[in-house]
């Protein structure tokens, strides 16, 4: 399902702000035994390490993560008969980080057990589907263009523009192509 913008917008937003919390939580438990090791060094490597968290790569997955299960979170309140800005209402206060509730504790597992499940392959395997389906089918597209209208004599006073179509139209066909493999891909994985 496709959200409005200013909802996308408020959903990153929101995923940038938590995330950081999620994070911290997790950086926790290492910088606590940092402390029994280094001491007082803690604080200054705190503050040297401040200024990247936000930017680091780390950071960065966990924000496109917060809005992938925020998103998930969301489309099956709306298939509960939610509206979109109430999802979202729903979500926000079901997702808002807090580091000692029970449903905090919950959401934590729940973010471990899909960090741990989450395999980047899938990802890498989806990628190359969608441009290799792409690139095979801007190819089909470009020489059936060509050859249909009339090879390289007509090419230049007319001709292009077929195989421009072509091109356009097999880049459709390798994105459709890569949605079915990107399709069959997660029902396979949720088996």
């Amino acid at each position: 399902m496709s959200f409005s913008r200013e909802l996308k917008e408020k959903m990153n937003q929101f995923a940038k702000e938590q995330s950081q919390h999620y994070l911290e939580e997790a950086e926790m438990t290492y910088m606590e035994k940092l402390r029994r090791k280094t001491g007082q060094a803690k604080s200054k490597i705190m503050a040297k390490l401040e200024k990247f968290k936000s930017r680091s790569e780390t950071s960065l997955e966990a924000q496109n993560d917060m809005i992938i299960y925020m998103s998930d979170y969301m489309n099956d309140l709306i298939a509960e008969g939610l509206s979109e800005r109430e999802a979202f209402e729903r979500a926000k206060e079901d997702l808002t980080f807090r580091s000692e509730t029970a449903k905090s504790s919950d959401l934590q597992e729940q973010f471990a057990k899909y960090f741990e499940n989450r395999d980047p392959a899938d990802y890498e395997a989806i990628g190359l589907f969608y441009a290799g389906f792409m690139f095979l089918g801007s190819s089909i597209g470009a020489l059936v263009g060509f050859l249909g209208s009339g090879g390289r004599e007509k090419f230049l006073t007319g001709g292009w523009i077929d195989t421009l179509t072509g091109v356009i139209v097999g880049a459709t066909i390798g994105i459709g192509m890569g949605l079915i493999s990107n399709a069959i891909i997660t029902l396979k994985k949720k088996k």
